[in-house]
């Protein structure tokens, strides 16, 4: 190699990407740490486990530093979280780890299959709750545009002997759309979703909505989803 070629390739590594298309590396496969709205889409299913809407759910990474081994993913759905304590035979949390430590060349990070996350409690004497939910074929956005804050996944819920199946759609942070009055009426906002706030707001070039019965901000269409 010249000097002169050298010295080309030098420069071309330096700037990564101004000669030959080079590009930056995608970031390491993660999740928003905290909680995301969750939008579902009945596929199965009939009964009181098949009116989910949308809810918060609770999301988080783990990756042991140097191991060069792929994360885990952790799930917290909010109706589980608000029953921890009650039931420590079972786990409110659901886990499993991603099948790569990078997005594929489909810029997503995927988590196959995660743990049962379940709670089952007695609130009244003779009357059982049973919360069940399984997650499956996460696949959550790893680009440096959308990093792990846009997700889908396929979700069997059960309620006692009830079961429904949903496609899930997950943005971060969960947001709710609405606004508290003088008189301290709750009052539905859908401005609130696009307006930006102190702490986490949601990226102002994703199409969100408001859920006209839980007044979550929901992602809509189909991730990776931006504005035009």
């Amino acid at each position: 190699m010249t000097t002169q070629r050298a010295l080309m390739w030098g420069m071309c590594m330096a700037w990564l990407g101004a000669c030959g298309g080079a590009q930056q590396p995608l970031p390491q496969c993660t999740v928003g740490r905290g909680d995301h709205a969750v939008r579902y889409t009945l596929k199965t299913g009939t009964g009181a486990c098949a009116s989910k809407r949308s809810e918060v759910v609770g999301a988080q990474s783990f990756r042991v530093p140097g191991a060069g081994e792929p994360p885990s993913l952790v799930l917290k759905p909010a109706p589980l979280a608000a029953l921890e304590g009650q039931d420590t035979a079972h786990s409110v949390t659901a886990s499993g780890a991603f099948t790569t430590e990078y997005p594929g060349e489909n810029g997503t990070c995927e988590v196959s299959q995660l743990s049962e996350a379940r709670q089952v409690v007695t609130p009244d004497e003779g009357v059982t709750v049973d919360l069940r939910y399984q997650w499956s074929q996460v696949r959550i956005q790893g680009s440096a545009t959308i990093p792990g804050t846009q997700w889908t996944a396929e979700l069997t819920y059960s309620e006692g002997d009830c079961t429904a199946t949903y496609e899930a759609v997950g943005v971060f942070p969960a947001i709710k759309c609405e606004r508290t009055l003088a008189n301290g009426t709750v009052e539905r906002d859908p401005s609130i979703c696009k307006q930006p706030r102190p702490g986490l707001s949601l990226d102002p070039s994703y199409p969100i909505t408001c859920d006209e019965v839980t007044n979550l901000c929901v992602l809509e269409g189909q991730p990776p989803a931006l504005l035009d």
